[in-house]
């Protein structure tokens, strides 16, 4: 028994008799009748009673009738789900993001939401190292991160530099009054040094302008997660140089930001994948949101 035998069961009995299903079905009747009867030969019962002018469905008849139903209803239904995948507007999405790249995806995943509804998003948030893994893995398709070191494995869409700024306790600030700072007014401050990264050359970069002008940050303290270097800037323990990006993980009002006059550092967040892999349909559309 297949589809077919159980696609032209349903149509005898939707129409009533066996004439009008074979034109339902654009079949003449003596195949369809055949089928029919081998049908009944494999099930080992009879599925319609015939007589002379009428036929009646059998217990047996009415039993796979239901069940022909729900599998030829079912078997649409997957063929629909997989065109649908097919085509980016159903499925799974699984994006991965580093700390520097957070503040890009909010308002992108909602518009992508509002024009695919039905397509399932997930998100981990790991460093930029680990995201190469996932990638290779092919747990994720995308990863926003800064670009590898090495790029012969990987597309690379850039997106918008982002310039570094002074985060400070906001009672220091008061007395300032101005927007700006440069890096020899850093040094008579605390440094909290945001620490090595693997994957991340922030840490030397920031050292080397410091040293092309042959100053020394006072450092007092060193840590690799940003937030947790803005909690102790709330706390008052001193001032640190960040990825502007990073200013929405700030959500109390004890930290102040200042440019910085005479730093010509940025970051340069990007859309990472694998060349060798194949995006879906769904990818490809996300991707879309950042054409601009």
């Amino acid at each position: 028994m297949d589809l077919r035998q159980l696609k032209y069961f349903k149509t005898i009995v939707d129409e009533g008799n066996i004439t009008k299903a074979a034109e339902i079905l654009h079949m003449a009747q003596p195949p369809l009748s055949q089928q029919l009867k081998q049908l009944e030969q494999e099930l080992g019962t009879v599925l319609i009673k015939r007589y002379r002018q009428q036929w009646e469905l059998t217990e047996t008849g009415r039993v796979l009738y239901n069940h022909a139903v729900h599998m030829l209803q079912d078997i649409k239904e997957i063929k629909q789900e997989i065109a649908e995948i097919e085509e980016g507007t159903r499925g799974t999405l699984s994006i991965g993001i580093s700390s520097s790249c957070v503040n890009l995806l909010p308002k992108k995943i909602k518009e992508f939401r509002r024009g695919y509804p039905n397509v399932f998003v997930n998100i981990l948030k790991e460093d930029s190292t680990y995201l190469q893994k996932l990638l290779i893995e092919r747990k994720i398709e995308l990863s926003f991160m800064l670009p590898p070191a090495n790029l012969e494995e990987y597309k690379v869409q850039r997106l918008k530099r982002e310039p570094f700024v002074v985060t400070l306790p906001a009672a220091w600030v008061n007395g300032l009054n101005k927007s700006s700072i440069s890096l020899e007014e850093i040094i008579n401050y605390p440094f909290l040094m945001l620490g090595p990264m693997e994957g991340s050359s922030i840490y030397r970069d920031i050292l080397n302008e410091f040293n092309k002008r042959d100053f020394s940050p006072n450092i007092v303290l060193e840590c690799n997660d940003i937030f947790t270097v803005l909690n102790f800037v709330a706390l008052e323990m001193g001032i640190s140089i960040i990825p502007k990006s990073e200013i929405h993980d700030i959500s109390h009002q004890n930290i102040s930001t200042l440019e910085i006059e005479d730093l010509p550092l940025f970051i340069e967040p990007a859309i990472v994948s694998l060349k060798r892999n194949r995006l879906t349909k769904a990818a490809e559309h996300f991707l879309n949101y950042f054409a601009d």
